[in-house]
């Protein structure tokens, strides 16, 4: 999985290829409920545990814990935190 600044978007890949499988955008709303058209990806952390990425969406506060354990059908669940997270979002 890579995330890009432009285009707002995450993609993720076979591993072997790099051939797109999937491309998910991140342009939505901001946990002040205001739409952002080009919020960025701050950071992709892979869990140890099980196939999920935390994802970070910089300009609107949310982190993204995004289930790949079925790529067609991805589960994400969304969690508001405080706009602008920077690479890491763990503060």
């Amino acid at each position: 999985v890579v995330g890009n600044y432009w285009p707002p978007q995450y993609v993720i890949m076979d591993g072997d290829t790099l051939k797109s499988l999937k491309v998910v955008s991140t342009r939505g709303m901001t946990v002040d409920g205001e739409y952002h058209p080009e919020p960025r990806v701050a950071s992709i952390v892979s869990s140890f545990i099980k196939p999920e990425w935390v994802i970070n969406i910089k300009e609107t506060g949310q982190i993204l814990l995004v289930d790949y354990s079925d790529i067609k059908n991805l589960k994400t669940t969304t969690i508001e935190s405080a706009k602008f997270l920077h690479d890491g979002g763990w503060d």
